[in-house]
């Protein structure tokens, strides 16, 4: 062993370095230890090391002294212990061997260096780096990074889901490699950025099945602190459904336009060919059909545009949602238009069997906007004992928009609409009285909590061109009236303080045509029940 002297001289030297310095005997006793190590273990000359070091016999396996004992030269290792203060620290110890003159082992001489400050840079690193990872393979964006020749040095997992190659593949390869052939001229303009500039424009991109995408990309030079080239750093974005939503609202918007033309020439050959009055109710009519069906094309086609615009990751189940709604909507406006070129063939209606409800589901989901502009809460019950009943789709529709639509309006702020359907079975004097050719019929009841109509107003509801509104044309509840006729039914209405509730019957089998019809009930408040 050092003497006493050289001992304390070597201790201070390692204390002025910041490490721990002690001796130990074979039974693990402390028997020499520098002023640091006492300073943090409370003095453990005298203490067994397993004592100090808050080890038990089951850690001791690896332990470096006792290694050195077992005849290991040098041991390096590096465990987690505690201070005086219970605080926990980071140690790594090297073991070396204390011999007598004859070469026998008598003791091991143990430095320790602290090593906390440097195992918790170790894992904020590794936190730093797994968030980064995180970030940079979650977002829904392609995140890469160009070398000086414009290929790839790193990219995320985005751009093998978008371009269909592995990631592996995809590096140092160029991007104008999947770039199709009218944009390559346009990406090697990015080779020339100049710092703080920013490379930003629409690209087409070719996938691994020859598919064209279209992609935004943001790109910038990366520059050290002397103006030195480092690299490009990028965002791609894919806007493909995007690209694709547009030409659909520009082929709907084409195809509107082109109708209208229509509209306006059959108008004007009518005007010459002096059938004004032959069309004047059927055209005032459709004007009063396109009104809406309009209404909700643009309102859903702004709705989706906003969304575009505000350069958020696009909710892609709600905008096919919209475009369905917007392509169901001219789809109608379509037959409305056909029904207008072919007003001299006025055919009947073109029932099938459907159930009601889910038609009427789907008019309640498209004015569910306008309900809650008005802060109105709807309460429908509709029947399930409903099944299939002969009706013409696109004109019950219609009937019910109309309905909705005129609820919506008298609707005071914050009001109730009820909506009731199910089966109606008349007595025996009201199948006499009214003539009723069936005995079953179909019931939808609606009820708004507007304003009372006066008895004068209410006899004249179902007349054409009467309205007590400052807009519209009045032809709303006419062409009600119109639909369900043609469908050998029957509406009603009646208007006191508890609210305006209006009627509609229609048979559950279908009718034949005979006459006028036979399943009309009066149009008159006696008629509800």
């Amino acid at each position: 062993m050092l003497d006493v002297s050289m001992r304390e001289r070597f201790g201070k030297m390692l204390e002025s370095a910041g490490h721990f310095y002690w001796e130990l005997d074979r039974d693990f006793i402390v028997l020499f230890a520098n002023e640091l190590t006492k300073r943090v273990f409370n003095d453990p000359v005298g203490l067994i090391r397993q004592s100090i070091m808050g080890l038990d016999d089951s850690s001791c396996e690896e332990c470096p002294v006792k290694k050195v004992f077992e005849g290991v030269e040098r041991v390096v290792s590096e465990q987690m212990t505690r201070d005086a203060q219970g605080n926990s620290i980071w140690l790594q110890s090297t073991a070396t061997p204390i011999k007598n003159e004859a070469g026998e082992i008598v003791g091991v001489r143990e430095l320790i260096i602290d090593t906390t400050h440097r195992k918790q840079n170790e894992e904020w690193l590794k936190d730093s780096e797994r968030l980064y990872r995180n970030l940079i393979e979650e977002v829904p964006d392609i995140i890469f990074s160009l070398d000086q020749n414009g290929k790839f040095v790193f990219a995320n997992t985005q751009l093998e889901k978008f371009l269909g190659y592995p990631v592996k593949d995809i590096l140092e390869t160029p991007m104008k490699d999947y770039v199709a052939p009218e944009d390559q001229g346009r990406v090697e303009r990015i080779l020339a950025l100049e710092p703080e500039s920013i490379w930003d424009e629409d690209l087409t991109i070719v996938d691994s099945n020859n598919t064209r995408k279209f992609v935004r990309i943001r790109c910038k030079a990366s520059f050290d602190e002397t103006n030195r080239w480092l690299e490009f750093d990028g965002v791609m974005r894919d806007r493909t459904f995007r690209r694709s939503l547009e030409e659909e609202l520009k082929a709907s918007k084409s195809a509107l336009i082109e109708k209208i033309k229509i509209i306006d020439d059959l108008y004007e050959h009518i005007v010459q060919s002096g059938k004004c009055k032959a069309i004047e109710e059927h055209t005032a009519e459709v004007a009063h059909e396109l009104r809406q069906p309009l209404a909700i094309v643009g309102g859903f086609a702004r709705r989706l545009g906003r969304q575009l615009d505000s350069g958020e990751q696009p909710d892609s189940e709600k905008q096919r949602q919209y475009i369905s709604i917007i392509v169901t909507e001219i789809q109608r406006l379509e037959k409305i238009l056909d029904r207008l070129i072919d007003f001299t063939k006025r055919t009947s209606i073109s029932q099938k069997r459907i159930n009601p409800n889910e038609l009427i589901e789907y008019i309640l989901g498209i004015t569910e906007g306008r309900m809650k502009e008005k802060r109105l809460r709807l309460d429908a019950n509709l029947g399930i004992e409903i099944g299939d009943i002969p009706l013409d789709p696109g004109r019950f529709q219609q009937l019910i928009l109309n309905l909705v639509s005129n609820a919506i309006e008298a609707s005071p702020i914050g009001g109730v609409i009820e909506l009731v359907t199910g089966v109606s079975i008349p007595s025996d004097k009201a199948l006499r009285t009214g003539q009723l050719g069936c005995t079953g019929f179909f019931e939808v009841k609606m009820r708004n909590d507007g304003p009372v109509i006066p008895p004068e107003a209410l006899q004249n509801v179902f007349n054409p061109f009467f309205t007590t509104k400052q807009h519209g044309t009045g032809l709303g509840l006419t062409v009600c009236k119109k639909i369900v006729e043609d469908h050998f039914g029957s509406i009603s209405v009646k208007s006191d303080e508890k609210g305006t509730v209006f009627t509609i019957w229609l048979p559950l089998t279908e009718i034949e045509s005979e006459g006028n019809g036979s399943c009309f009930l009066p149009l008159t408040s006696s008629a509800m029940s």
